[in-house]
Order: C-alpha cells, then sequence, then structure tokens
C-alpha cells in the first residue's frame, strides 16, 4: 500500500515538475479575475448554506493560509516514511531483499 502512495506521488510531482514542456504557448484569453478575489473550493454541501461574497471569500483565504503548510506536511511524512523503509530493508540479507522484490512484484513461485 505504501508502494503505491509513493508511486502516486512520484508520478503527480513528475506530471507537475513538467507543465509546459513541449507544448507551445496558446493565446488564451481568459477573463481575469479581479485584484485580490480570492479563488477555491468550498467544502462540500457549502454552496447550499447561502454564504455571502464575504464568507466565501475568507473561507478562500483561510485555505490558502494552511494549505501551504499541509502540502509541505505531508511532503515530509512522504520522506520519513522513505527513510523508515530504507532503513527497514538494511535489516534485510541480500537474500531476504530478493524474495521480498519477488513477493511484491508478483515473481514469487
Amino acid at each position: 500500500m505504501f508502494r503505491a502512495g509513493l508511486f502516486a506521488l512520484a508520478a503527480a510531482l513528475a506530471v507537475l515538475s513538467t507543465d509546459g514542456i513541449g507544448q507551445d504557448k496558446k493565446d488564451d484569453k481568459k477573463p481575469v479575475e479581479p485584484v485580490g478575489k480570492a479563488k477555491g473550493v468550498l467544502p462540500a454541501n457549502w454552496k447550499k448554506i447561502g454564504l455571502t461574497d464575504t464568507q466565501v471569500q475568507t473561507v478562500y483565504k483561510i485555505q490558502s493560509k494552511y494549505n501551504d503548510q499541509i502540502d509541505d506536511l505531508t511532503a515530509k511524512i512522504a520522506e520519513l516514511k522513505a527513510t523508515r523503509d530504507k532503513e527497514m530493508k538494511a535489516v534485510l540479507t541480500p537474500e531476504q531483499k530478493k524474495r521480498l522484490e519477488d513477493i511484491l512484484t508478483g515473481k514469487e513461485k
């Protein structure tokens, strides 16, 4: 399960880091948002409770305030898990490492 999560994280980072490579620039004519207007996504069902524009903007600003910290901590957790797994594998003999790899890749006989 950890391996799948780590793979998904690596794939997401690869996609994000190659944004725009090999693509022609497009002349997008998107409407420009007014300066100072925050963007975000409201939690599920919050649109149904009649928030004012001010409340929506406040929620977006709160999300923005914490999202960077959450992203940093998520990256730190992934780093700690990778270090932990590396240290655990260092305990194994070469034969055990090979057998574990065979089990994880479905090559075990």
